[in-house]
């Protein structure tokens, strides 16, 4: 059966949605009663499947109804639906152009649809970005005040700070009894946690914004997180791999992690320093060992079997 591929633009009060074959594009609000309305009306469709972009949070609710309205979705990125607009000619961006590009995104690479999270991946994921807010203020508040003065402005940033401090703790245990009180995600804790240099907060990290760790090829995961050398090729003229995109807050997650099962794991220690020893620089050594543990936690958790040190 033929698929009819739906742009869905979306804004914080509404929704442009163009529907390919029609010359034209509907506005709708973006509330769950206006949602529901066009769900059904979709569902009408001959195999509707609708793409938009991930915008921050907006589009959470469409995803959640459409997706139990039975209509598949996709999220996708929306610099490579801009890059794909640009090749096509299209200069001009408004929402009605938006939605009828993310249509044709659809048609010409068919993306699958996005699944839709668990409650208790969702509650960590918003746990986690809250949590590196929190950090961010925090080291800006420590760089600042020992350059105040003011007797009450001192007073005020250090009680901030406390505050700040222990409202980290405080989600650092919401999201450990999250993952203690759900079997499937104690359990992906468990494997995860089994690779030294893998905490907690990297575990939860993985489990909320990895999903995918476990169902892809080695190959498509290091991509998907941005460790995956690309080539830079033309002619005679052969160009440094270097890797590009993917999810900053796991590669950066990762990459600290790296650095730790580096100096207490013995099996990357030394795949480290091979890579040095050939000659390859520092940096480039760190980011195949990040390449490595990605591919290593995909394998444990694609057969539910924790890290095990080989024999010495």
């Amino acid at each position: 059966m033929d698929t009819t591929f739906i742009g869905l633009d979306v804004g914080k009060a509404s929704l442009d949605v163009f529907i390919s074959g029609r010359n034209k594009t509907e506005t709708v609000s973006n509330t769950p009663s206006a949602l529901a309305t066009s769900a059904r009306r979709l569902s009408s469709l001959p195999n509707p499947h609708v793409i938009l972009e991930a915008t921050g949070g907006y589009e959470r609710l469409a995803h959640e109804l459409l997706t139990q309205a039975g209509i598949a979705v996709s999220i996708v990125n929306p610099a490579q639906v801009r890059q794909m607009a640009r090749g096509m000619g299209r200069k001009a961006k408004t929402d009605a152009i938006d939605a009828a590009v993310l249509a044709e995104f659809g048609r010409i690479r068919c993306p699958d649809p996005t699944p839709l999270p668990c409650e208790e991946q969702r509650r960590l994921e918003e746990l986690l970005t809250y949590r590196r807010q929190l950090i961010d203020e925090r080291v800006r508040l420590n760089n600042q005040i020992p350059h105040f003065r003011d007797p009450m402005v001192k007073a005020s940033a250090a009680e901030r700070f406390d505050a700040i401090l222990a409202d980290i703790v405080r989600i650092e245990k919401v999201m450990q009894e999250i993952v203690q009180q759900t079997p499937h995600l104690q359990a992906l804790h468990a494997l995860i946690t089994s690779v030294p240099g893998i905490g907690p907060i990297s575990a939860f990290t993985l489990i909320a914004q990895l999903p995918e760790l476990g169902k892809l090829t080695r190959k498509q995961i290091a991509a998907l997180v941005g460790v995956a050398p690309f080539n830079r090729d033309s002619g005679k003229f052969k160009g440094h791999r270097s890797i590009r995109g993917g999810r900053p807050q796991v590669r950066t997650v990762l990459y600290m992690a790296a650095l730790v099962a580096m100096t207490h794991n013995k099996s990357f220690k030394e795949f480290r320093d091979s890579l040095v020893s050939r000659g390859k620089p520092k940096k480039l050594a760190i980011i195949a060992c990040v390449r490595k543990l990605v591919t290593v936690l995909n394998a444990i958790v694609r057969d539910a079997k924790p890290w095990k040190a080989k024999a010495a």
